[in-house]
């Protein structure tokens, strides 16, 4: 039976979320002029946003798990909440890699334009990005346990969205460094 608590979270954890998706698709709209001047960025775009709310997402997850069995508590360090980290770090470095490979071979075999920063720039954006997503998940995760809301109610939607936003301000950061 849900309380009226339950229903108060993920009402308010919702509206954060279709906020932040409004902030991200206006940072996305401001600066497509960017996002033109490498052929192929396109391709890659659409998985790599998907991509970093999905892994920050579940890692919230899996440390609300931790949290609700008792296998790890807030304000204590852990093993398991390191071994989560990189755990989300290998697997987005490793994706975003995948991400890379796959754009700039179409660009190469469909556009016949050859433009070695595709590879680049998805791994310096997932990096950039992971540095703060993730300890920011965890905290959150954490503190949001520690203040009796329940983090999986709470955490999916609010970690997304600045997964969301992240995502573009460091694919934005990356396209600045490497061109």
């Amino acid at each position: 039976m849900y309380r009226k608590r339950d229903f108060s979270e993920v009402l308010s954890s919702e509206l954060v979320s279709a906020t932040g998706g409004i902030i991200a698709g206006t940072l996305l709209a401001i600066f497509t002029d960017k996002l033109f001047l490498l052929p192929g960025l396109f391709i890659f775009l659409p998985g790599f946003l998907q991509l970093k709310g999905a892994i920050a997402g579940s890692l919230a997850a899996r440390l609300g798990t931790e949290l609700h069995t008792r296998r790890i508590r807030p304000g204590k360090k852990s093993r398991l909440i390191t071994e989560n980290k990189l755990a989300s770090f290998i697997l987005i470095f490793f994706v975003s890699l995948v991400l890379g490979v796959t754009a700039y071979l179409l660009t190469f075999f469909l556009f016949n334009q050859n433009y070695p920063r595709l590879l680049l720039i998805p791994l310096l954006a997932a990096v950039i990005s992971s540095i703060f997503l993730f300890p920011l998940t965890t905290k959150l995760t954490l503190w949001m346990y520690k203040h009796h809301h329940d983090p999986d109610n709470v955490i999916g939607p609010y970690v997304t969205t600045l997964g969301d936003i992240e995502s573009i301000l460091s694919i934005l950061f990356a396209i600045i460094v490497l061109t």
